[in-house]
């Protein structure tokens, strides 16, 4: 009986070519971008699955009463060790790191890496595979180092590294030397290796004896409030039942000045990734997911609309099926068939289709989508899935039409009018334009924002800066006075228009902040403002326009009074309407500093966030360094370049010539947005392909069906302008209608959307006018070119025709 049901099956889809090709290449394009979102979706939401104990692991973040106080990516210091110690029934294990990036050298290598400064229990706590060395005992001593295999190749040319030496560069100017005694697999990207810097770390040393900063790590310190931690939890424990006893902690242990002000909160480990960063990760896949299955739903309505019109050719073969016995399911189950051997067919194709795509999606979405070749059970058995529900949906609603027709209708060939749906189809053909119009308009409007990020005045130029890392880290005056005169050097490089030397570059809210107390103002009410520490080449470099005073222009290192340069809404929260020359103190401290300079507002992080107040000081007032960004000349870049590498490497041998541009830097911080905008411009494209090949695969039908129809009113004088009229009017109104539901559907999504960004775009009626004339154009060219054949044909050939 299957292998019947299949033959017919064949026979009908080889009989009816034209509309046979539509379906499977509707259904192919929609399984392809379903693919491919599916593939997506799953290597996002399985980021973190292969952690140890990963439904017991959580990250401890702060919530700080008063806004910018701390960082909520860390948290106190010792909080992990002391609750593993006072609480053993509830914790299970912690973990610490403070992130740093130095110079790693072996031999004459010297390159520029990230290195976590952890606690030895790494390779126990998360299960991370070891290459080489003691699975159980990883870290041999306080002066032995992980590294990953990558590095291992980089550093030796081989894994085989155990025992090897290698030297990490200091702040202080000195270098501490480790012997690697364990070599890591390359891990995927997870939340432990990939929690600060997307980049990940390819060199763990201990925080016990390590001499990185010159007063220690302070890992012991509770006024240490910007350590990454993380604990493990007793199997059964969670995190509600900590909340009293990190509490009970934090009263025991804080001073005065943090005592009340923080609130520790555990993120479960396993989708910290979707939800870090406001949960971009979790939209992002949630808008793709729901694309991938409006672009699929469209598909299956151009099926469903296409089998019921061209039911009629079959209904004589129902009829007699019924007149010789047989039964309503036999022809539901022969119909269904026949959906899901069309919908294999598609699935096939879209096989071919996915890996010829796939890398242009790995571009669109920055990540490296599974190749077919690496499907493993669970990705054969969900494609194999989708395959079968789809041709079931696909095929369901046709298949009860025609079983449930009357003998004496079918074997007319006449459909029910009441069970043949006409209502229904054109409801069909509605929400069809209606998602067109949708996924369009939303498009343009992510295309809006995202040009508005990238053409907004930011109150900088980022344009021709190189960004160079600063080395050697050797924060102290000595370190200081040596990179400043590197710098002045890099900046008499021809085709160098200025130098600056600094902490941070424009792309984050600093983490650094001041405790700042305004003149005049009680000790109580100090303000938290982030703090930039720069040269005073920052503001000619960057562009930065001074509002009032100048920026450090006189500063001498000298001076017994320090100076500070504010941004304009650090003064508006002072209450001050000028500011130079005015006071601020360091809460706690006897510091006093002088206002020198008022720089106007700029965007120093992303558009997300609103512009806050910000404070300068100098570089030699706060050693620390870690950039020299470099404005150049349009002229000659690349040549520029390999001057400034030459210069480089006598100025400082032992150091890596490593650099970005500005402008990659700020891309890097829309990357979701760049993505959205990708992704919804492909599948505008996609859907209409298939809204288009849907109305031409029921325009052709529609017009074979009523041929003599045309022949007739050509006879009675109708020109070929009625005709083509005709059949665009019954069109119309659909789209009509569908504009009048997607329009406030549009509104919502986008402005949904557009809540995430402080600066955004104004939604106006244009794109919503655009895509509406757009649609209606498109198809109305599409239809008319269709029945134009038909109406200038030959009308008495027609009536003859049976």
């Amino acid at each position: 009986m299957l292998k019947n049901y299949l033959t017919i099956a064949i026979r009908h889809l080889r009989r009816h070519k034209l509309f046979s090709m539509i379906n499977i290449l509707c259904l192919a394009i929609g399984i392809t971008f379903s693919m491919l979102i599916g593939v997506y979706v799953l290597n996002q939401k399985t980021v973190n699955g292969q952690l140890k104990n990963v439904d017991n692991q959580y990250v401890l973040k702060s919530k700080w009463k008063i806004k910018g106080m701390g960082l909520d990516v860390t948290t106190i210091a010792p909080l992990g060790p002391e609750l593993k110690e006072k609480y053993p029934n509830l914790v299970a294990n912690y973990f610490r790191f403070n992130p740093v990036t130095n110079v790693v050298t072996v031999g004459e290598k010297n390159l520029k890496e990230n290195i976590a400064i952890c606690d030895t229990n790494l390779v126990s706590m998360y299960g991370f595979e070891v290459l080489k060395g003691n699975k159980e005992k990883a870290f041999a001593n306080n002066n032995s180092a992980l590294i990953t295999q990558t590095l291992a190749m980089k550093l030796f040319g081989t894994t085989e590294a155990l025992d090897k030496i290698i030297t990490v560069s200091n702040t202080t100017g000195d270098q501490q030397v480790f012997a690697v005694s364990a070599v890591l697999k390359d891990m995927p990207y997870n939340s432990v290796n990939n929690y600060i810097d997307p980049k990940g770390y390819n060199v763990f040393v201990p925080l016990e004896g390590n001499r990185f900063f010159p007063g220690g790590n302070g890992e012991d310190n509770w006024n240490n409030a910007y350590m990454v931690g993380m604990l493990e939890l007793k199997p059964g424990v969670h995190p509600k039942d900590l909340t009293a006893a990190v509490n009970s902690t934090l009263n025991l242990h804080l001073s005065d000045d943090l005592k009340g002000k923080l609130q520790v909160e555990m993120a479960p480990l396993r989708d910290y990734y979707l939800n870090n960063n406001n949960g971009a990760v979790k939209k992002m896949i949630t808008t793709l997911s729901l694309v991938a299955v409006f672009i699929l739903l469209m598909a299956i309505i151009n099926f469903i609309n296409i089998n019921i019109g061209t039911s009629t050719y079959r209904l004589k073969e129902i009829g007699l099926r019924k007149v010789f016995g047989g039964e309503k399911k036999q022809l539901i189950f022969q119909h269904l068939c026949e959906s899901v051997v069309l919908t294999f067919i598609s699935g096939f194709i879209s096989l071919i289709l996915y890996e010829l795509v796939r890398p242009v999606f790995d571009q669109f979405l920055n990540t490296r989508l599974t190749s077919l070749w690496q499907f493993g059970l669970r990705e054969i058995g969900l494609l194999f899935s989708l395959i079968v529900v789809v041709g079931i949906i696909a095929g369901i609603y046709p298949a009860f039409i025609l079983s449930s027709s009357r003998i004496i209708h079918s074997v007319k060939g006449k459909i029910d009018t009441a069970k043949g749906g006409l209502v229904f189809r054109k409801s069909l053909l509605v929400i069809q334009f209606t998602l067109a119009i949708v996924i369009f308009i939303s498009a343009l409007n992510v295309s809006k924002q995202v040009s508005y990020v990238f053409n907004k005045d930011l109150g900088y130029n980022k344009e021709q800066l190189l960004v160079l890392t600063a080395f050697p880290k050797q924060w102290d005056s000595a370190g200081v006075l040596r990179m400043e005169a590197i710098r002045g050097e890099l900046s008499q490089t021809p085709g160098v228009k200025d130098a600056t030397l600094s902490f941070e570059v424009p792309d984050r809210v600093p983490p650094n902040q001041m405790d700042l107390i305004p003149e005049g103002s009680p000790d109580n009410q100090a303000f938290v403002i982030p703090n930039l520490v720069a040269d005073e080449h920052f503001a000619s470099t960057y562009g930065i326009k001074e509002k009032e005073g100048t920026f450090f222009q006189d500063y001498d290192p000298n001076s017994a009074q320090g100076k500070i340069v504010l941004n304009e809404t650090a003064v508006k929260n002072f209450g001050w309407t000028s500011a130079v020359g005015k006071h601020v103190r360091i809460r706690n401290t006897n510091i006093d500093l002088i206002v020198d300079g008022v720089v106007k507002d700029f965007n120093y992080s992303s558009f997300q966030d609103k512009i806050g107040p910000l404070a300068f000081t100098h570089v030699g007032d706060s050693p620390g360094y870690r950039y020299i960004t470099i404005k150049l000349s349009a002229a000659n870049i690349s040549k520029t370049i390999g001057d400034l590498q030459d210069k480089w490497k006598k100025l400082s041998p032992n150091a890596p010539f490593e650099y970005t541009f500005m402008d990659q830097n700020f891309s890097s911080l829309y990357q979701s947005e760049v993505q959205l905008k990708k992704a919804t411009n492909v599948a505008t494209i996609l859907n209409l392909v298939i809204v288009f090949m849907g109305i031409f695969g029921v325009v052709a039908f529609t017009l074979a069906r009523r041929t003599k129809e045309i022949a007739v009113r050509k006879v009675l004088g109708a020109d070929v302008k009625n005709i083509i009229l005709l059949f665009i009017k019954d069109y119309a109104v659909l789209i009509l209608l569908a504009n009048i539901i997607a329009w406030p559907l549009a509104y919502l999504a986008t402005d949904h959307w557009l809540e995430n960004y402080a600066y955004r775009v104004q939604q106006n009626i244009l794109p919503y006018i655009y895509v509406g004339v757009f649609i209606f154009a498109s198809a109305f060219v599409f239809i008319a070119l269709q029945c134009f054949k038909a109406a200038v044909a030959n009308p008495v050939k027609n009536l003859r025709s049976e």
